[in-house]
């Protein structure tokens, strides 16, 4: 075997080991209807929840080979996992407060990113992911320490404590491509838009407006020490530069088109701290012919983002079968957010066959543009050393757009193990046209202990 292709093997069997080799495993195999691999502890986790204590304990695992393009042709089998730990304490069972909660989250992740190893010029660097649990570091780190107080309802509360901006445009992450998952803002303004699992130091409120309308706002501390491995744990505010302000509406109708339930949301961003201008230093001109010179410095930044999700039907109209479309989209800043905008569409079906009830199909487009003064700058720093061959180490890739797209499978082989093979093809890795289209085959499997 080869050795690269070890964690590939290792992921694809995680399951049959899991079923196969842990006495545990056989025992909570027994339990078809059990959500956990080991089990309700014999009825320790509903006695547990009745008294307000609930834990939530899974294991992820993006695997991804390099079936075919990209800038280097060497194969290579790329594995990233995440370990996760979270305990919630309901404040108001435990200590008979006020509807409230406690939230503690660890999270350990570990890995290589295909796109990185394989797929884009190591002269101009990825922009997707095609593996998009990998990413901040493979350390364990505190990602979540907050405390939650609900206001008069439910799905209205006020949050202070560490935790990330990740309720803001948030979208599952069933696709194994990071352009269909998650916050887009986190994703593509990760330089001072810190999704999960990087914890800081931050307050959030969110009101319900009326019955299907919400409002929610945070301010949280931007700190770019935290993505240090170092800091996994760093509790101080040292290092902080200012604060990123998201605020975002959410309208989430019962029916809405077709007469069908669907969530629309519409948010924007405003982080306090200065950047550097992508084209243009601080006397205006060209910073391509002034290498010594400083980039003109902008106080603050700003974006905004959408998210759609609406479904259009439901298989032999079970609505636990239903098929659902969806697209984001986000723009930032163009003068000192290197990746313009960030859009896709897709469509996931539950369900798709009568025998496989629990099974489900995704698939999704989406292309990320980057903004004309990095393309501008990139050319004149290549006018300005007078290279044009883009073989030249010093040459440096001229970048514009890149699409992504990816087809799932989706298995539910037991209520707590899901497996979902993929296939994507990202067109100009890195946003590179001299680079090889490339063809990626891929493997993500979740399960819950």
């Amino acid at each position: 075997m080869n050795p690269s292709s070890a964690p590939f093997y290792m992921s694809a069997s995680f399951a049959c080991i899991l079923l196969s080799a842990n006495p545990l495993t056989s025992y909570a195999a027994d339990q078809s209807t059990s959500p956990w691999m080991l089990g309700n502890w014999q009825g320790g986790r509903d006695e547990l929840h009745s008294k307000g204590l609930d834990f939530d304990i899974n294991y992820r695992s993006d695997s991804a080979y390099n079936a075919s393009g990209g800038y280097n042709k060497n194969k290579k089998v790329a594995y990233a996992d995440q370990y996760m730990l979270s305990v919630a304490a309901d404040l108001g069972k435990i200590l008979g407060a006020r509807p409230s909660k406690a939230v503690l989250t660890l999270i350990d992740r570990n890995g290589q990113e295909l796109a990185k190893e394989r797929l884009t010029d190591p002269r101009s660097g990825s922009l997707t992911q095609t593996q998009n649990v990998y990413g901040r570091g493979s350390v364990t780190r505190l990602s979540q320490l907050y405390y939650e107080l609900e206001i008069q309802r439910p799905s209205s509360y006020f949050r202070v404590g560490r935790f990330g901006p990740e309720e803001f445009g948030q979208f599952d992450c069933d696709f194994q491509n990071l352009i269909f998952c998650g916050n887009s803002g986190g994703n593509w303004h990760g330089d001072d838009w810190y999704n999960f699992p990087i914890g800081q130091w931050a307050t959030a409120l969110k009101l319900k407006i009326q019955d299907d309308v919400d409002f929610q706002i945070g301010v949280f501390e931007q700190n770019p020490t935290l993505l240090e491995n170092d800091n996994a744990f760093k509790m101080n505010m040292s290092g902080a530069e200012g604060a990123l302000i998201p605020f975002e509406v959410i309208w989430s109708p019962k029916k809405a088109f077709f007469g069908r339930p669907g969530e629309f949301r519409l948010g924007a961003f405003y982080n306090t701290t200065d950047a550097d201008d992508l084209r243009y230093n601080s006397d205006g001109r060209e910073h391509a012919y002034e290498p010594d010179s400083r980039f003109e410095s902008h106080r603050g930044r700003k974006g905004w983002w959408y998210v759609i999700r609406q479904t259009v039907g439901a298989i032999d109209e079970d609505p636990q079968r239903g098929i659902e479309v969806f697209s984001e989209g986000f723009w930032n800043d163009r003068d000192t957010g290197a990746v313009a905008n960030h859009y896709n569409i897709g469509v996931i079906i539950k369900g798709p066959f009568a025998s496989r009830p629990q099974d489900s199909i995704g698939l999704a487009v989406g292309g990320l543009s980057l903004s004309s003064n990095v393309t501008k700058y990139q050319r004149e720093v290549n006018n300005y050393n007078r290279i044009s061959d883009f073989d030249n180490p010093l040459y440096m890739p001229v970048q514009t757009d890149e699409y992504s797209s990816e087809l799932y499978y989706g298995v539910k082989v037991t209520n707590w193990l899901t497996v979902r093979p993929n296939l994507q093809y990202i067109v100009h890795p890195g946003g590179v046209d001299k680079v090889d289209d490339a063809f990626v085959m891929g493997l993500m499997i979740r399960a819950s202990f």
